[in-house]
């Protein structure tokens, strides 16, 4: 290992642009130069690296050293560190499931005025996990996230104003609440934005807010989406609800791949298409096959995947690093 070691001088020396060209070389490289970061203290290297074995991003994923990381940089005052300490607890990675730690470390991230660290306490606020509920209090975190440039924090607090959650519902503001969540790339927020101006008459720009929604949304949320929409009678929310469904597919389960078939042989949002349909039943049957072998060989210590929405956390981590090595 000593051979391998990476110095700070080293790092230094190299300067930004070599360092950028060796990270983009290949994932295990990004590795190898993001671990030597955070084993020289650099805290945005520790947050890159944890995050990098949370993934299992070019390295053996390892939720529990990730952990470990993650708490470095919390001690060294990292407010991004203190909130993924949070996640951890809350989540489960590397160690159990605990909400009241969460919280915690959530409560020390946002009055860091860390905005992930307000909008994830907000969110065990509102859900009275771990703490009791303060719908309130939540409201207070969300706003002050979302005048950080939060977007999913804007979308929650247009959420509290469609829905007259301890105030009077205020649909305008709600709207313009929405707009700022959708604008920010938020995808829950496109679409309640898009669906607000669907309500109003605006069709196709609502239509439009929707669709961009559908294709930046992770599968839960599309399959969600496309069961609500495929009730419709009106064929362009049909179409919709068939984009949501096959989007869902992307989960790897069978029960979404059926889901599509289904909606495909019913000609939802137009024709039945039955080859594409008997072609998705195919895969269906194939993802099970593939699923009852799986359990056959026993996989139950396989390690927890965490969530991908932390790729763009890992980007920015990694730009930070190449800044303080600079």
């Amino acid at each position: 290992m000593a051979d391998d070691w990476i110095s700070l001088a080293t790092l230094k020396r190299l300067g930004v642009d070599e360092i950028r060209n060796r990270i983009a070389e290949s994932p295990q490289s990004a590795a190898r130069w993001v671990q030597a970061g955070a084993l020289n203290g650099l805290v945005n290297a520790q947050l890159a690296w944890g995050q990098m074995l949370l993934d299992g991003t070019g390295t053996a994923r390892d939720a529990a050293t990730a952990l470990r990381w993650f708490g470095i940089a919390a001690q060294a005052g990292s407010a991004e560190g203190l909130n993924m300490v949070g996640r951890c607890h809350e989540h489960g990675w590397g160690t159990p499931v605990d909400p009241a730690r969460a919280a915690d470390f959530y409560r020390q991230a946002a009055q860091k005025d860390d905005a992930w660290g307000q909008f994830n306490l907000a969110g065990l606020l509102l859900a009275g996990n771990g703490v009791p509920p303060d719908r309130r209090q939540a409201l207070a975190l969300y706003v002050r996230a979302a005048r950080r440039g939060h977007a999913k924090a804007a979308t929650m607090v247009g959420r509290y104003l469609e829905n007259g959650w301890e105030r009077p519902a205020r649909p305008a503001a709600a709207r313009r609440w929405y707009r700022r969540g959708a604008e920010g790339g938020d995808y829950r927020g496109q679409f309640d934005h898009g669906r607000l101006l669907l309500a109003a008459g605006r069709r196709e720009e609502g239509l439009g807010w929707m669709r961009r929604s559908l294709e930046n949304a992770v599968p839960a949320f599309c399959r969600l989406a496309g069961d609500g929409l495929r009730t419709s009678a009106d064929p362009a929310l049909g179409t919709l609800a068939l984009l949501a469904l096959k989007r869902a597919c992307e989960s790897g389960t069978a029960q979404d791949q059926r889901a599509y078939a289904t909606a495909l042989a019913e000609g939802l949002g137009g024709l039945a298409q039955p080859e594409a349909a008997r072609a998705a039943f195919a895969q269906a049957r194939r993802i099970e096959e593939h699923d009852r072998l799986a359990r056959s060989t026993d996989e139950a210590g396989a390690a927890r995947r965490p969530s991908v929405k932390a790729a763009p956390r890992l980007a920015r981590a990694i730009r930070a690093l190449l800044g303080r090595v600079g």
